[in-house]
């Protein structure tokens, strides 16, 4: 089957994997030999390879420390340099994420889906919070912050289902459709893929994952 995007640059997903592998290995130095003074990975590599698909742009903000960016032509969004290496590792073999407008009482929100084959679309929002059946996780301002500090999980319809497990099967789906393809499957086994996906969301949760609250019977 022919793919409307573009092959994902062999050296960004080598960039993207050291990335990880350096946070991890970072994180790991820290809890076993106390030091505080390691290497930091670098977060413009995270930057490696863009455009790609809809991803059409990102810059890293020094003052912030957060990736802005940007979905086609659309505005900024702002995130820690963990969730956009989620957003970079599952976009991968596929087109990016897209926005999905949804409107209540008067106000707009675009908010980022990933995987947009028919009935598929994840809120990107909930695979950061690691949302379960049931529950929503609402922004607390301004929807072009999707950083941790601005998402709360609370409870909602039962309908609203998809999540992680939704997402890393779709994401090894899209692999098994492009991934050879592309050229890429020798740089990259179905099984260094699921491992890379599962450790930038580890990593995610390990740095941010704190940051999320429930709220109980909203």
């Amino acid at each position: 089957m022919t793919s409307p995007y573009d092959p994902t640059n062999p050296e960004a997903i080598s960039t993207l994997l050291n990335y990880l592998n350096a946070a991890t290995k970072s994180l790991k130095d820290k809890e076993v030999i106390g030091e505080t003074d390691l290497p930091i990975p670098n977060p413009e590599d995270l930057l490696q390879g863009l455009p790609q698909g809809s991803l059409s742009a990102a810059r890293y903000d020094h003052e912030s420390r957060l990736i802005a960016f940007t979905i086609k032509d659309r505005n900024e969004r702002f995130i820690e340099p963990e969730g956009f290496l989620v957003l970079r590792v599952l976009s991968l073999f596929n087109g990016g994420g897209y926005l999905d407008k949804n409107q209540k009482g008067g106000d707009e929100y675009h908010y980022l889906e990933v995987f947009s084959r028919p009935g598929m679309g994840i809120t990107f929002q909930r695979l950061l919070a690691d949302a379960q059946k049931g529950e929503l996780v609402k922004m607390g301002g301004d929807h072009h912050l999707l950083t941790a500090t601005n998402l709360t999980i609370v409870p909602g319809s039962q309908r609203s289902a998809r999540g992680r497990r939704e997402a890393l099967e779709a994401a090894l789906a899209d692999y098994d459709e492009r991934a050879i393809n592309w050229g890429l499957s020798k740089l990259l086994s179905k099984a260094d893929y699921f491992a890379m996906l599962r450790g930038a969301f580890r990593l995610y949760d390990i740095k941010h994952g704190h940051n999320y609250l429930r709220v109980i019977g909203e």
